[in-house]
Formats: structure tokens, C-alpha cells, sequence
């Protein structure tokens, strides 16, 4: 027996069921998008891809605070199949009152690295001492135009500098929510010398070297001025301010892929992409109890029409296949509503700049597990609940 020609369900009711899966898919998809956002922004820093290494302090608790020699650039570059290398201080700051980041660089070596557009005024040139280049989003977020004076304030240590705005620059990485100025600026405000830097990037060719092949030169240079031959290295790359030679451990420095780095502070604290989809997922079951409770209610408000059905043979279990055919597709449908409300929500407020992450703007892309992982979730509960009511 066939009940599909029977129109027992009624509209409105079944759009209140509607409604709760949508309400809930929502909130796992917008805990689920956001979490992962925040840790895919935070990871991808420093850069994306297995060609952006970063050399750092094994001993600095974040990202931020370390200190390693800065001469390290220059053996570094000689190394075949490297290349850029950019020292870099990163520096937590306040300008106009609100936090933001600070990074001191070598413009030519970053360019490199990280290419921008300048979309007003010039780039910073090597003769630049009191000047910087701001990103376009935090230009817009704290009003500031090229030409303009502001005044940095450190928050590692007790200092404040002047900076004339010469630039505002779109790269579309983190760099534009961040103030760009000359390495010196950075050291001053970190409260560095001119021999150090919070770390080192690299642009290299894994064909020809990998982070093994880096570390090993950076024990010899511990050891001792390296006596490299003309077959296995190249000229380094000329700086502005001549680095000194200093002494330093070898097992302090680490050698890693860029955003495998950043994943390493994450795990650090017990924060993985897996246990971000976990948590959500706890979430969502704990809120999905309404998709359960709508579901009942949706089986009670066609008491009287299941008890006609029954009368005339039809048993529980068909009644049951029976509404999870004709309500599947609207489940289904309901969840993915849901997601894209969610989608639309977050880029709207992502646009005005309210979901940040140490002072970034949040980077948002749907993630595919997490939408898989919405549907399959909700569409699981609602058949659990039809299968588990007594008819």
C-alpha cells in the first residue's frame, strides 16, 4: 500500500518544522564558518603554501615575541633555490586608540614575498625614515589618508613614534589591516637592536632546498663564518643596514613551513581544525533538541489524521517511510537555507569589519565539510525523530 497520493500534511505546520532546521543549521554553520575562519586566518599569516618557510624563536610563546638574528637573512639567501628572504619585525601597537599590527620590513625583500598595489600615494623607498604604508582596511577603519602624522604606541615595550603616512596599499593578505613601515621602526618599537628580528621569511624553490637544507646552514653559521663555495652558493642579497655577525644557539632557531608554523601555535593550546568541527558539531546537538520537539509536535498535530490512516491498514512503519519521503526534500531544502543564510550573514558583517582576529579581518570561505556536515546532521535528527515517535 502507497500512501505518496494522500495529502495528510498540512502546510503550515510543516513550515514550522521548516523553520527549526533552518534556525538550526544556522547556528551550526555560523559557529562552524567562523571558528574555522578564525583559525585558517590566523594560520595563513605568514603566508599560504608549502614555498613560504619561516625561520623563528623555538622559545617564543607566540608568533609575535620572538627574537632571532637578523645576519641570518644574508646566509640564507645564498643558498641555492632560495628565492626572497624578508626579515621582519611584527609588533603588537595602538594607533588612534585602537590595536593593531605594526610590521617592520625591508620593502624590496618583502615585495617579494608579499606584492601590493599601492592605490594612493608612493611605496616606501630606501631613504624613508619616519614613514609608513598602511593597509586599505585599516585606512578605512581608522579614517587615515596619505599625508597624514600618526602616532604608534608600543605594547611589547614603553615606546611611541611618529609616522608620516606615505602610502595606502591594497595586497589582499592580512598586510591590510596592518601599519607597513621601515625594519628600523619595527626594532625601535619592539625594543630591538638593529641585529634583530622577530623573524625571518623565504620564498624557495623545494626542488632545489628545503627547510633541512636551511636549518644545516644555520648551524653553520652558529658554528662559524660558513666558507661556502662559488658552486654551491650565490651572492646574498644586498641590505640597507649591514647586519653584524652574533652569537647564537643553533637549537634555539626553527625552520618551518609558514602556515604549518602558525598551525603549531594552535595545537599548542589544543585548537585543530577537527576540534573546532567537534565543538560545533556539540553545539548544534545541543541546540538541535527544537528540530526533535518540532518533529513530535508536527506527528501530534496530525494525531487524527494518522489514526484515519491506520484505520483504513496502513501500519507504523509505512506511515513512517511515508513522512520521511514527503519530508526529506523540505528538510533538505530547509538546511541548505540555513547554510546560505549563514553565508550571506557572515559576509555582510565580515564587510563592515566586525569579526576580526588579532586585530585582522576575519578570512571567510564556506567551508565544503562543514556544509556536508550541516545537512547530513540535520537531516539524520529529523529521521531519528520520525522513526523514534509512537503513531
Amino acid at each position: 500500500m502507497s500512501l505518496l497520493p494522500f495529502k495528510y500534511l498540512r502546510l503550515k505546520r510543516v513550515l514550522a518544522l521548516a523553520l527549526f532546521v533552518t534556525l538550526s543549521s544556522m547556528l551550526f554553520s555560523t559557529t562552524a564558518f567562523t571558528l574555522v575562519g578564525y583559525y585558517r586566518g590566523f594560520n595563513i599569516y605568514l603566508g599560504e603554501g608549502e614555498d613560504i618557510v619561516a625561520v623563528y624563536d623555538r622559545g617564543s610563546r607566540t608568533p609575535f615575541t620572538g627574537i632571532v638574528p637578523a645576519y641570518l637573512t644574508e646566509a640564507i639567501s645564498r643558498l641555492d633555490g632560495v628565492i626572497a628572504v624578508s626579515p621582519e619585525v611584527i609588533i603588537p601597537c595602538a594607533v588612534r586608540g585602537q590595536p593593531t599590527f605594526l610590521r617592520g620590513i625591508v620593502s624590496d625583500h618583502f615585495m617579494k614575498l608579499n606584492p601590493i598595489t599601492i592605490l594612493d600615494g608612493r611605496m616606501l623607498g630606501e631613504q624613508d625614515l619616519n614613514s609608513a604604508i598602511v593597509g586599505v582596511r585599516l585606512a578605512k577603519k581608522l579614517s587615515i589618508k596619505v599625508g597624514d602624522k600618526v602616532l604608534v604606541t608600543g605594547v611589547l615595550v614603553d615606546a611611541c613614534l611618529e609616522l608620516k603616512v606615505e602610502g595606502i596599499f591594497y595586497s589582499n593578505s592580512p598586510a591590510d589591516d596592518e601599519i607597513v613601515a621601515p625594519l628600523h621602526v619595527g626594532q625601535w618599537l619592539r625594543g630591538l637592536d638593529y641585529n634583530h628580528v622577530t623573524l625571518i621569511r623565504a620564498k624557495i624553490d623545494k626542488g632545489l632546498v628545503s627547510k633541512t637544507s636551511i636549518y644545516e646552514a644555520i648551524v653553520r653559521e652558529a658554528l662559524g663564518p660558513t666558507q661556502a663555495s662559488a658552486e654551491s652558493q650565490k651572492p646574498s642579497q644586498p641590505t640597507i643596514v649591514p647586519w653584524t655577525r652574533i652569537f647564537f644557539h643553533a637549537e634555539n632557531i626553527g625552520v618551518e613551513e609558514a602556515q604549518r608554523f602558525m598551525e603549531g601555535y594552535m595545537e599548542r593550546y589544543g585548537v585543530t581544525r577537527e576540534s573546532i568541527i567537534t565543538l560545533s558539531t556539540i553545539i548544534f546537538l545541543l541546540s538541535s533538541t527544537t528540530i526533535a520537539f518540532s518533529t513530535r509536535t508536527l506527528i501530534v498535530q496530525h494525531e487524527r489524521e494518522l489514526q484515519v490512516l491506520r484505520s483504513i491498514g496502513s501500519s507504523k512503519k509505512l506511515l513512517k517511510k511515508d513522512m520521511i519521503i514527503k519530508l526529506l526534500p523540505i528538510t533538505l531544502a530547509s538546511s541548505m537555507a540555513g547554510i546560505a543564510a549563514t553565508i550571506i550573514f557572515l559576509n555582510t558583517i565580515i564587510g563592515q569589519g566586525y569579526l576580526q582576529i588579532l586585530s585582522h579581518t576575519l578570512t571567510f570561505q564556506p567551508d565544503p565539510a562543514v556544509i556536508a556536515l550541516t545537512v547530513v546532521l540535520s537531516t539524520a535528527l529529523f529521521m531519528v525523530s520520525v522513526l523514534k515517535q509512537k503513531l
